[in-house]
């Protein structure tokens, strides 16, 4: 796998947190609910444009997400929100997703080989989502 490939994957993986989390922050309950899933959204969208700046210096491609995933995680979500009662619902939901996405990044970042800082950003990703669960937790 090569940087190009392994930037768009972690681009991938991010803004699939970032719409998520757009689609449910209008269904959250509280405040302070809110405030933490406004922040996971603030650091999602900083690592979307730290993968773009990679993207642009490793000369590649933008690649999205495959349609069919997009269109699957947007209907999914949709249902979702319609049957959340309260913040414990949506925080459960967070953490499987991000549970995934942790997953599938550190499958991918097994078997890459390629630069120091594709992979350094695809760990501080990981970290991130590692900490969003801990987040994620206290409201369940």
């Amino acid at each position: 796998m090569d940087d190009g490939t392994m930037i768009n994957y972690i681009r991938q993986n991010v803004d699939m947190g970032i719409s998520g989390i757009e689609k449910v922050i209008p269904h959250a309950k509280s405040l302070t609910f809110v405030g933490a899933l406004e922040a996971e959204l603030r650091e999602y969208q900083n690592l979307s444009s730290e993968a773009d700046g990679l993207l642009r210096e490793a000369g590649a491609k933008e690649v999205d997400a495959p349609v069919m995933a997009r269109m699957s995680a947007d209907i999914m979500t949709t249902v979702k929100c319609m049957t959340y009662g309260s913040d414990s619902d949506i925080a459960e939901d967070m953490i499987k997703g991000t549970t995934t996405g942790i997953t599938k990044l550190r499958q991918h970042l097994t078997r890459f080989r390629g630069s120091g800082n594709v992979s350094s950003l695809a760990e501080k990703v990981i970290a991130t989502e590692e900490r969003n669960v801990e987040e994620m937790k206290k409201f369940l």
